[in-house]
């Protein structure tokens, strides 16, 4: 406490005021400038979404006997979303 008193002995309130504003106005500046690299960094970011998996849809025909079935795959990578299955009849056209 005898520190601060020797620093500030012969401190004035005008003197204590202009300091306590250039700390106010120095850490208004750093947020400030802190909001300007965020608004920044987010704006040359925006259109780099992560990449996305690659949709695929394919199709076979799948024999079972003498039933022949043609399928169709909906994939997501590597995930099948869905498989739907149609039964052929021997001329190949669809019931």
């Amino acid at each position: 406490m005898k520190l601060l008193n020797r620093i500030f002995k012969n401190w004035t309130i005008e003197e204590f005021t202009g300091l306590l504003f250039l700390t106010i106005t120095g850490i208004t500046a750093i947020i400030a400038a802190l909001l300007i690299w965020l608004l920044a960094y987010t704006i040359t970011h925006i259109n780099d979404p992560a990449p996305q998996p690659k949709q695929t849809t394919s199709q076979y025909i799948d024999h079972q006997g003498d039933v022949k079935r043609l399928c169709l795959t909906y994939k997501t990578g590597d995930h099948v979303d869905a498989i739907s299955c149609t039964l052929l009849n021997d001329t190949g056209n669809q019931q």
